[in-house]
C-alpha cells in the first residue's frame, strides 16, 4: 500500500476521511481515503488529523479549505477479509474514458457496476489483485480489492454514470466497431493480410497479400 498515493487522491478531491475500526482483537485498525474509497493504514502508530496534516505537509491555510473528518468506519460496509455473499468479478478487460474520467466496468450477473480506475492506483502487486462485489443489508453494492486474501481497498461505485445518453454513445461506438470489422474482413479477403504474423508471439514472419 502506497500511503502517499492515498494522500494524493485525498488532495485531489479536497477530502480526508480517517476511520477507526475495532476488529475485536484489542487493537484499533485505521483506514484513510476520500470518502469514495478507503485504504488500511499499516505500520504506523495511531493517527489523528493533526498527524495526517503533519505527515502530508498540510498547513493551516490549506487545511481550512479541506474537508477533514475522523470517526468510525461506516456500519453498513464490511471491512473484513471475508464477507457472506461476496462475489468475485471478472478482471475488467475494458476501460471507459468518459468526460475526462476513466472508469472500470465490472460485470455482474444482472448488469455492471462502475468504479473509478484511479482508486486502484495506491495498491501494490496489481497483478495479484482480485475484485469482489459486496452488498449492504439495504441492497446497495460496493467493491473491495484484495491482494491475496486481504482487503486492501473498499471502493464505492459511481452513481449516475449509466444513463440513456451514456448507453446510446456506447451503442454508437459498438456499431462503428462492427462496421470497421466487417470492412476489414472484406479487405483481407480481397488482398490478403499485409503481413503474416505468428499469433502466439506477434512476430512478423513475412510480407503477404497484394498490398505489400
Amino acid at each position: 500500500m502506497k500511503l502517499k498515493k492515498v494522500a494524493a487522491l485525498c488532495n485531489q478531491s479536497g477530502v480526508y476521511r480517517l476511520f477507526d475500526r475495532d476488529p475485536g482483537n484489542g487493537e484499533i485498525e485505521q483506514w484513510m481515503g476520500d470518502g469514495c474509497a478507503a485504504y488500511p493504514i499499516t505500520g504506523l502508530p495511531y493517527l489523528d488529523m493533526d498527524n495526517i496534516c503533519a505527515m502530508f505537509d498540510i498547513g493551516d491555510k490549506k487545511r481550512e479549505k479541506m474537508v477533514m473528518s475522523h470517526g468510525k468506519v461506516p456500519e453498513n460496509l464490511c471491512f473484513d477479509d471475508l464477507a457472506p455473499g461476496e462475489v468475485r468479478v471478472e478482471d475488467p478487460k475494458l476501460r471507459v474514458c468518459y468526460e475526462g474520467r476513466e472508469y472500470l466496468p465490472l460485470r455482474m450477473r444482472n448488469g455492471i457496476v462502475m468504479i473509478r480506475e484511479k482508486y486502484l492506483t495506491p495498491l501494490d502487486d496489481l497483478e495479484y489483485m482480485s475484485l469482489f462485489v459486496r452488498r449492504t443489508e439495504a441492497g446497495g453494492v460496493y467493491v473491495v480489492a484484495k491482494i491475496g486474501m486481504m482487503v486492501q481497498a473498499v471502493i464505492m461505485p459511481v452513481e449516475g454514470l449509466i444513463s440513456e445518453g451514456f448507453v446510446e454513445r456506447l451503442e454508437e461506438l459498438t456499431e462503428q466497431c462492427r462496421r470497421t470489422l466487417i470492412r476489414k474482413r472484406g479487405e483481407e479477403q480481397e488482398t490478403g493480410p499485409l503481413f503474416l504474423v505468428d499469433q502466439s508471439t506477434g512476430e512478423v514472419l513475412e510480407e503477404g497479400g497484394e498490398g505489400k
